[in-house]
């Protein structure tokens, strides 16, 4: 069985349709978003229909949380404006947002937004932002989002020695997953990566192989950055299309 994980669309039509035409191309059997479908981007209506009409399993991140509780005071001013112009653009749709789940279980692995133990605002960058998330993983893996830059962290059961595992000079990651560890794999960001590359991360579980892989793919940005201009969105909105 092979599941595709993504997170982090945030409205970007164009960045999602490529990754969504990947991940058709390797036969997914399942597709899983890992929140934030909407916020920051042009498009959040047309990203919640498509999101539904492939049929995705699909969890809230800290952008639709920050919408059902009407909160947005964690949230930096350019992310503040771009969730307020949202809520009006998707109307109705707030009530089909509240509906989806906080958290997933699949087989050996859960899926989050940004940890187990803050569900919507915690950030995992560090190995130290691990220790109580690997305390309270009760499966092999955890998949999360969030932070916007892909990577892995292992822990090892015997020793407890964690370590944290970067992609490549290409943003990709392969990884065979091991029985003596436990992992918290970050799927990074469809639609806006902070790692440098404009690229939106694509991941692929190969459940019955137990391996990871995360893939790199090339879209029309600047059709991207033109609605954000047109649509008179945060001008850091459109900078954030660079991959920072």
């Amino acid at each position: 069985m092979k599941i595709g994980i993504i997170s982090d669309i945030h409205s970007n039509l164009e960045a999602f349709e490529v990754s969504l035409s990947y991940l058709e191309k390797n036969k997914v059997d399942k597709i899983l978003i890992c929140g934030d479908i909407i916020g920051y981007g042009p498009n959040p209506k047309e990203c919640i229909n498509l999101s539904n009409k492939i049929g995705a399993s699909i969890l809230r991140g800290n952008h639709e949380q920050g919408i059902i509780e009407n909160d947005f005071s964690r949230f930096k001013q350019y992310a503040k404006i771009t969730i307020e112009w949202t809520v009006k653009e998707i109307g109705q749709q707030v009530e089909e947002i509240k509906k989806w789940k906080d958290k997933e279980v699949f087989g050996d692995f859960w899926v989050v937004h940004a940890s187990i133990s803050d569900l919507f605002y915690k950030y995992i960058i560090k190995i130290e932002d691990t220790k109580e998330e690997f305390e309270k993983l009760e499966n092999k893996i955890c998949f999360i989002g969030h932070t916007h830059i892909p990577c892995v962290f292992k822990k090892n059961i015997e020793t407890g020695e964690t370590e944290k595992i970067l992609a490549d000079f290409s943003g990709k990651i392969d990884l065979k997953l091991e029985d003596k560890f436990k992992y918290i794999i970050n799927v990074g960001s469809v639609g806006f990566p902070r790692d440098g590359l404009p690229f939106p991360c694509i991941g692929i579980y190969y459940y019955d192989e137990k391996f990871f892989k995360l893939d790199r793919l090339e879209y029309n940005f600047e059709k991207t950055l033109k609605k954000v201009i047109e649509k008179g969105l945060p001008s850091k909105i459109g900078s954030f299309l660079k991959g920072f």
